[in-house]
């Protein structure tokens, strides 16, 4: 039998390859599991309104990256959805420990004017410092997000941050024994 004839037989009785399944696409996604999203949001968060920000933030982090949620997207979103949500209550703990140190009142709906005080905060700190801490205290970006943003390394982030920390206190501090 001649090799072609050999490889033709062979290449005929192989099983076929399945075809990869399509990724699904962000709107699939969404209608798949954006309703646990939210409800996974409101657990953490307790408030609907926040847990429906939180979940549109979501949504929008897989929208700019959408290769990151990949062909199983659940775990990444509620990864994701954890996250966003632990940061979202770590900054208003620090909000309030912030407002509560500058003896700042806080109104009867739990909210303020924090403009006031974190504007005369980023006005003592440079300018630096001033855009990577509004990246991360204000718009609730990731260290990874703001070091694309910034152009720097996600370790330079972490100790700008750990400097603008460093110097709020030392601020906040020198406020209070005045």
């Amino acid at each position: 039998m001649p090799p072609s004839a050999v490889l033709q037989t062979e290449t005929s009785t192989a099983p076929p390859v399945p075809a990869a399944a399509p990724e699904p696409t962000l709107k699939e996604i969404y209608d798949l599991y954006g309703d646990r999203v939210f409800r996974r949001a409101r657990t953490l968060l307790r408030d609907p309104e926040r847990a429906r920000d939180a979940t549109q933030e979501v949504f929008l982090r897989a929208v700019q990256d959408p290769r990151s949620v990949g062909a199983h997207p659940l775990p990444w979103l509620f990864r994701v959805t954890k996250n966003l949500c632990l940061n979202n209550l770590r900054d208003n703990r620090r909000r309030g420990l912030l407002l509560a140190s500058r003896g700042t009142e806080i109104g009867g709906d739990g909210r303020t004017d924090a403009r006031v005080v974190v504007n005369e905060l980023l006005s003592r700190v440079p300018p630096d410092l001033q855009a990577i801490a509004v990246y991360y205290y204000l718009d609730d970006l990731s260290h990874e997000d703001i070091a694309a943003i910034v152009g720097v390394s996600r370790r330079t982030i972490g100790n700008r941050l750990a400097a603008f920390q460093a110097l709020a206190d030392e601020l906040l501090l020198k406020e209070g024994n005045a």
